[in-house]
């Protein structure tokens, strides 16, 4: 089983350039090779500065399909939706050629990807892979691209990508911030239950490299 990959940065913002920049070069590079290119973004704050880097990159945004890590089950103008973040926040100017793909109600999703980036929580949830949810273990066993999560307390329903699809990419890269998230991976790192730290689903595998962009 291969080690995920850590790099720090003095910034938030240095580590948001370096990731776009990686990013645009793998997605030029699909471009090149294969016409196409396939990228799944997490919501949330965490990859704002990112997408404002990546977005302005000179590729041709045309031939990129971006798909959300997993979606609220709320309105589609509902603020909390991840479509409406990914649309304000990276398809914009040369980004804004770019195909959204929905997951509700669920779009084409590419059966392969060129890069994944997630997010981590503090709880070690990634996508919507919460260790609170009931839909958890089915949601790490499927074999279909998408699993509807509860999620208890007043938080809406989930949909998200299942480890299954996740891992269909060339690679993945966690992007997450602060010393506190830092000690909770560090935890998930070590072996042990994905039930416990969701994001082990991406950690403990040898299908995709896995690199982490972290700053304090």
């Amino acid at each position: 089983m291969s080690e995920a990959a850590f790099r720090a940065f003095e910034t938030r913002a240095d580590a948001a350039r370096a990731l776009a920049n990686e990013l645009a070069g793998v997605l030029a590079a699909a471009l090149e090779r294969r016409g196409s290119a396939a990228l799944v973004v997490s919501g949330g704050t965490s990859p704002v500065e990112m997408f404002h880097q990546l977005r302005e990159q000179a590729i041709d945004w045309t031939n990129v399909t971006v798909v959300p890590s997993d979606e609220r089950d709320v309105p589609p103008d509902h603020p909390d939706r991840n479509e409406g973040m990914i649309r304000r926040e990276l398809l914009q100017g040369p980004a804004a050629a770019a195909r959204l793909v929905s997951l509700i109600p669920p779009g084409e999703i590419p059966e392969r990807f060129h890069a994944v980036v997630l997010g981590m929580g503090v709880d070690g949830h990634t996508a919507s892979l919460f260790p609170s949810s009931p839909d958890l273990q089915a949601a790490l066993e499927s074999d279909d691209a998408l699993h509807r999560l509860s999620v208890p307390g007043p938080e809406a329903d989930r949909v998200s990508l299942t480890p299954r699809a996740l891992l269909s990419s060339r690679r993945i890269d966690l992007l997450f911030f602060g010393e506190e998230k830092r000690a909770v991976f560090e935890q998930a790192a070590r072996p042990g239950d994905p039930a416990e730290f969701p994001v082990r689903a991406v950690l403990e595998q040898d299908s995709a490299p896995v690199t982490v962009f972290w700053a304090p």
